[in-house]
């Protein structure tokens, strides 16, 4: 469909409803590239400003993201996820609430003796060796979340790791060591931005948004369990705390 140069509806917008619209009826899937402000600008026989003006909206919307030397992508609808002390729910839930299918990649597992700060809440007496898991987590093959496990080693001896990939950690804990996470947990949320690793992994800008959610699990008889560090990306992601 082309553009009404005599409609009062400004061009930006008019174009912003047709870029709209091809993402709702799956033209342009989220992930995928949409052509460049030059071939847009060509198409509609539009300035090149009045694309530029278009893409900036749908970015500031959330529709779009820009990346650097790669081009202009389709957002992925946020995942919408419970954080509440009563009401906690896993990735793996919340991407099937949302309608996503969910994923994990192992990126590497080794032992470390827990820190002054993770002690404080595993409490730990005599042996301290933490197993750390770092693993992304994807909706959708999308990328979402880079996260750190810290889980002490005698809750999890023997640990398999390679059944985290694409597996669920709950299912791991409760089918293999009788582990079940309470529903109840104690989370923080601070706001940081993508280092250039993280930014790798997350197929993000650097410097991009991000949220850093820390939480500390129970198990079900209120004993500590693990604790998982999060770097999420932030436009694609909600939480309800």
């Amino acid at each position: 469909m082309g553009l009404d140069k005599n409609a009062q509806l400004p061009l930006y917008a008019q174009l912003m409803k047709e870029i709209k619209e091809q993402i709702q009826n799956g033209m342009y899937k989220p992930g995928s590239k949409i052509p460049t402000e030059i071939e847009l600008a060509n198409h509609y026989q539009v300035s090149r400003i009045t694309v530029r003006r278009t893409i900036e909206e749908l970015c500031a919307q959330g529709l779009l993201i820009k990346r650097q030397g790669k081009g202009t992508f389709v957002e992925a609808p946020k995942i919408y996820r419970k954080v509440e002390k009563e009401n906690n729910l896993s990735f793996s839930a919340s991407c099937h609430a949302n309608g996503r299918k969910p994923s994990s990649h192992v990126l590497s597992c080794c032992f470390m003796e827990a820190e002054e700060w993770q002690n404080e809440f595993l409490k730990l007496a005599g042996d301290k060796r933490l197993y750390h898991i770092e693993r992304v987590l994807s909706a959708d093959d999308l990328p979402i979340i880079y996260e750190h496990i810290y889980i002490p080693e005698r809750r999890v001896p023997g640990l398999q790791v390679e059944k985290l990939e694409n597996g669920s950690l709950f299912k791991l804990l409760s089918e293999e060591y009788q582990a079940v996470e309470s529903e109840k947990g104690r989370s923080t949320v601070e706001v940081g931005t993508a280092s250039s690793a993280i930014a790798g992994h997350l197929r993000m800008n650097t410097g991009e948004p991000v949220m850093i959610l820390t939480s500390y699990m129970n198990d079900c008889e209120d004993n500590p369990l693990y604790i998982s560090y999060e770097i999420i990306a932030g436009t694609r992601y909600r939480i309800s705390i």
